[in-house]
């Protein structure tokens, strides 16, 4: 079974975080037949999508949920691994860069890499995801900082599981467009790996959903859930 020309028939956009790891090679494939689709990202995260219903528990049982974060499609596997005590999933939407044209880059706001002298800050504004985690971010390289006027005004990284996220603006610098500043230079710099951009977008979070839709991102009907 060629997993990743499976997923693509199915819908690029649709399968894009099981996709994109596979294409960069950094995803050990667990299950992959007519069932569905389970993959172990850089030895951290599980990603998982149902094709059968009547697999979830197979799915679910060979997953061990005290390891790592786990992301699951909609459907029967939220509700086989809400059995198995995770609750309170993330709920996301998500939405794919379709193109190879590179984005025109907002010059008035530098965008460089992130530095150790930034982290106090960061670790001080972003809470969605634990200090190692972000420090482990750090340290691979994947992490990029805008600056005004000689200032820190945001940041956004790249996920272990190969989404792009972490993006936030202080709240002094919000409404001038630094965070659409960060997206662009980091679509861009994937691009140029030939890396396809794609993201996480937290049911409910218009503003970022209409970033993604400005810069023209295409948005899945399909939700997942991230456990953990």
């Amino acid at each position: 079974m060629d997993v990743i020309e499976t997923l693509s028939l199915r819908g690029r956009t649709t399968y894009i975080d099981l996709i994109e790891p596979l294409e960069e090679g950094v995803a050990e494939v667990l299950i992959a037949d007519e069932d569905g689709v389970l993959l172990h990202v850089q030895d951290t995260a599980y990603v998982a999508t149902l094709f059968n219903p009547e697999a979830a528990d197979t799915f679910a049982e060979a997953v061990p949920t005290s390891k790592g974060p786990i992301s699951v499609h909609a459907g029967p596997l939220v509700s086989a691994f809400k059995e198995r005590g995770l609750t309170d999933p993330l709920e996301c939407m998500q939405a794919v860069y379709p193109s190879t044209q590179l984005l025109v880059e907002d010059e008035s706001i530098i965008i460089r890499p992130l530095m150790d002298r930034d982290l106090p800050v960061v670790l001080q504004h972003y809470k969605l995801v634990d200090e190692a985690y972000i420090l482990e971010r750090f340290q691979a390289g994947v992490m990029i900082a805008a600056e005004t006027d000689g200032n820190l005004a945001g940041f956004m990284g790249r996920h272990i599981e190969c989404s792009m996220g972490m993006l936030e603006v202080l709240p002094q610098y919000r409404r001038r467009h630094v965070g659409e500043a960060l997206e662009r230079t980091y679509i861009n710099h994937l691009l140029s790996q030939d890396i396809t951009p794609y993201c996480h977008v937290v049911a409910g979070n218009t503003a970022s959903l209409s970033l993604q839709r400005k810069l023209g991102l295409e948005v899945s009907a399909e939700l997942v859930y991230w456990f953990n």
